[in-house]
C-alpha cells in the first residue's frame, strides 16, 4: 500500500511539473530598487563660510539605491558667485552620482549669466557641471552668445566663479555691429 501511495505521488508531481508552461516567472532585467522620489523638490547646499553654494530645482527626483546616484528631471540650477553675478541653468534631465559633487545636465541645456555686461548665454545638448569647483564643461556643439553675437564650437569648459570660458575647437562665428 505504502509503495502504491508513493508510485501515485510521483505520477501526480509528474504532471504537475510537466504541465507547468513558466508563465508565472519573470525573465529579463530586474528593474532597479530606488529610494527616495521626490516631486517638486529644491535642494540647496550651502558652503562652509555659510552662503549658499548652490540651488537644484526639480520636477522629479529619483534615487537609485544600486549605486546610490540621483537622477533628476526638468531641472533649474541657480550657481551664485559673489564677484561675477549668478548663472542659471535648465535642462530636459540630470543625474547627480553618490558623491553630489557633479551634475550631468542632458537635454535642451541652457546656461546663462545674470550679468548686465556681458551676459553669456551657453546652449549645448550635455554639460558636466563641477558643483565644488563651479566648472561646466562638455566635448558636445556649443552655442555662445554674447548680446548679439554668436560663437559655434566644439567643447566648452567655463570657470563660473573666475568668470572664464574656453572654446575647445571648430569655433566659429559672426560679430555684427
Amino acid at each position: 500500500m505504502a509503495v502504491a501511495a508513493s508510485l501515485a505521488g510521483l505520477a501526480s508531481l509528474y504532471v504537475l511539473l510537466a504541465s507547468h508552461d513558466g508563465t508565472d516567472v519573470e525573465t529579463g532585467e530586474a528593474k532597479p530598487q530606488r529610494g527616495y522620489y521626490l516631486l517638486d523638490s529644491t535642494m540647496t547646499e550651502m558652503g562652509p563660510d555659510g552662503r549658499v553654494k548652490s540651488i537644484v530645482h526639480a520636477r522629479a527626483a529619483e534615487q537609485q539605491l544600486s549605486d546610490q546616484s540621483v537622477n533628476l528631471t526638468d531641472i533649474a540650477i541657480d550657481y551664485p558667485t559673489q564677484k561675477y553675478g549668478d548663472w542659471h541653468a535648465t535642462a530636459r534631465t540630470g543625474h547627480m552620482p553618490a558623491d553630489r559633487k557633479t551634475i550631468q545636465l542632458a537635454g535642451d541645456v541652457v546656461m546663462t549669466s545674470a550679468q548686465k555686461q556681458g551676459a553669456a548665454v551657453i546652449r549645448t545638448d550635455r554639460l558636466d557641471y563641477d558643483i565644488d569647483g563651479g566648472v561646466v564643461q562638455t566635448p558636445d556643439v556649443v552655442d555662445v552668445q554674447f548680446g548679439p553675437h554668436v560663437l559655434k564650437a566644439r567643447g566648452l569648459r567655463a570657470d563660473l566663479k573666475a568668470q572664464t570660458l574656453k572654446l575647445e575647437s571648430n569655433v566659429n562665428g559672426r560679430f555684427s555691429p
